[in-house]
């Protein structure tokens, strides 16, 4: 017992010091973008989404649905529609849906690295392709590399213009041919200083004259607008830390400033099917995780120290009751319930027979002895020897003639049966 105990005490002191270290570890960041509500690492949304909830004015809320439920949803109230992901990519119904939303006066913003060429074509105009390597994004966040320089050059009476500093790999995807139909400018990225490694075809020159690629803009549509940024990136966790950057965010977002905000999801890879389980849940917050892993652990050691063999309960066996008594019960009820009274007698005779064969050592079946069986039994007995002639001579008929009995006359011939064997 007492090393047993010295076990325990071991096995939990070893456990302790593994959470304290666990718990003291520097956390390890995933680079991944999955741009998921429930997602705390640096590309997930979880702080984006819980910043702009206790931000935006006409509130901020989630969804699961596409852009052609969203318009069957409500076709009477504006809303601020946002999407954030890498590869946008819509149905056609879903396109039509977006455009007849916009037409109607709802402000949708589009934030991905390439579009939907469908909508490109709609919307005339196309989008720089952009490789994301979390590889290299911890290089840069590791390293003192400079940083690419993205102007603000939209709603100048209302925003001054301002540099934001971010690294390349974040801003590395731009918007070209969008000139052919009325655009207003929000953001553009400062080559300037890098000129000397720009490769510029013809194609590029016209679009951008003075190597200023377009970051973000609005395509004005009916009483709304499509607002369109190449960014994603920077709409995440990430995003809104990376010191006083977020104002380059809240000032895309101003754009809807008047509106209520909806983020749909279903758009973003993998999100559109997945569905928040409790188990998911209670992982994604830290006192939750510890809890059910405390949990684990504890039914582990239930089972290990369970595990050991144990002795299996010895069965209590009874003694086997005696169920004669009852039997014959049950065989006189049938006998007397079918009133075949004779035949009762006549079973009852042959074990009376049978015991004074076995106890006097006479066979009252046999007529022959009568007289020496009768006096035999008598003195065996002590009962008179003219009482048990008379007796025996009146039951025989019943025994070999057939004869029919009464109830009464039936428990006479037992009872008297039963009074000379209990006298022997």
């Amino acid at each position: 017992m007492k090393g047993s105990r010295w076990f325990i005490i071991g096995i939990i002191a070893f456990l302790l010091i593994m959470f304290a270290v666990e718990y003291h570890l520097p956390k390890k960041f995933v680079w991944a973008p999955t741009f998921s509500h429930y997602d705390v690492q640096p590309f997930g949304c979880a702080l984006f989404d819980s910043v702009l909830s206790s931000s935006l004015p006409l509130g901020y809320s989630l969804s699961s649905k596409t852009f052609y439920q969203l318009e069957q949803e409500d076709s009477l109230h504006n809303r601020g529609i946002l999407v954030v992901t890498k590869d946008l990519s819509f149905h056609e119904l879903d396109t039509e849906a977006l455009l007849e939303m916009a037409e109607r006066g709802n402000k949708i913003m589009l934030v991905s690295t390439s579009f939907d060429k469908v909508l490109e074509d709609t919307l005339r105009f196309s989008c720089s392709y952009s490789y994301f390597s979390p590889i290299m994004m911890k290089k840069y966040a590791s390293s003192l590399a400079e940083k690419d320089s993205i102007y603000w050059v939209g709603d100048t009476a209302v925003y001054s213009r301002q540099l934001y500093r971010f690294y390349p790999i974040l801003c590395s995807s731009y918007f070209r041919n969008y000139n052919s139909l009325p655009f207003q400018r929000l953001a553009e990225k400062d080559l300037a200083r890098d000129m000397d490694n720009v490769v510029v075809d013809e194609d590029t020159a016209k679009v951008y004259g003075n190597y200023h690629p377009l970051m973000a803009f609005v395509r004005p549509w009916g009483k709304g607008e499509i607002i369109l940024v190449s960014t994603p990136l920077l709409f995440t966790n990430y995003g809104v830390l990376d010191g006083d950057n977020a104002t380059y965010l809240f000032r895309l977002l101003s754009r809807m400033k008047d509106l209520p905000v909806v983020r749909t999801e279903v758009y973003v890879e993998g999100m559109g099917q997945v569905q928040q389980s409790p188990l998911r849940y209670f992982l994604s917050h830290p006192p939750l995780r510890w809890a059910v892993y405390l949990a684990m652990v504890t039914i582990l050691l239930f089972m290990i120290f369970t595990a050991k063999r144990r002795q299996r309960a010895i069965p209590v066996i009874h003694e086997p009751e005696n169920r004669s008594l009852e039997f014959t019960k049950l065989i006189g009820t049938l006998y007397c319930q079918k009133n075949d009274h004779a035949n009762l007698v006549h079973k009852k005779f042959t074990y009376f027979a049978e015991e004074l064969r076995r106890e006097v050592q006479v066979d009252v079946e046999e007529v022959a002895d009568d007289q020496h069986s009768f006096h035999k039994i008598a003195q065996k007995t002590g009962m008179d020897v003219e009482e048990i002639g008379k007796f025996i001579r009146e039951i025989r008929p019943v025994i070999y003639g057939g004869r029919t009995l009464s109830a009464e006359e039936m428990k006479r011939f037992i009872d008297k049966m039963n009074e000379i064997i209990n006298h022997i």
